[in-house]
């Protein structure tokens, strides 16, 4: 069994039609962070991250590269750290995640992706549909006048004699 953590945007409910709005966070080693840490930290859009990432490992490489000419202290230096990065991978996203706006609704155990998100969504109640926007309304300022007074928006329209008005009388 697998945990999971979900997370979703702290401003208000997932949208269905938004694929990054709800967010499921696997718990443990990372295998992708393993064999390439800063292609995974870019990926997710950590950027500071994975400027902290290059700095470091800098660093950490400088006394390998002097340790040794053949490069084998560097070498276990670098798979240390990216063991390191793997463990942390995921709660360093789940940092970024609550930096970024995003809090954490719900933990699940299930044996693989589809079945925790089948979980989640089953036991989260319906969301009511979004009213649909009126665009004439919200595009155009003024329109609720001219649609009210009809014509061209500027002008009163009289009833004329077959609109159902006051028929014309000519004396």
């Amino acid at each position: 069994m697998r945990i999971y953590s979900i997370f979703e945007p702290a401003s208000g409910p997932a949208r269905p039609d938004d694929p990054r709005s709800v967010i499921f966070l696997k718990e443990g080693f990372s295998w992708p962070a393993l064999l390439v840490p800063l292609l995974w930290l870019l990926y997710h859009r950590m950027w500071m991250l994975a400027a902290a990432y290059i700095g470091v490992s800098l660093l950490v490489s400088l006394p390998g590269y002097w340790l040794g000419p053949q490069g084998v202290a560097a070498a276990l230096i670098g798979l240390g750290s990216g063991l390191i990065m793997a463990c942390e991978a995921n709660g360093l996203r789940r940092w970024h995640l609550s930096r970024n706006g995003y809090r954490q609704v719900a933990t699940i155990a299930a044996p693989d992706l589809p079945e925790a998100e089948l979980r989640y969504f089953s036991a989260r109640p319906a969301a009511a549909p979004a009213p649909a926007p009126a665009a004439s309304m919200r595009l155009m300022p003024g329109a609720e006048r001219r649609q009210s007074a009809g014509g061209w928006g500027f002008m009163p329209v009289r009833p004329g004699p077959g609109a159902g008005g006051a028929p014309e009388t000519r004396t």
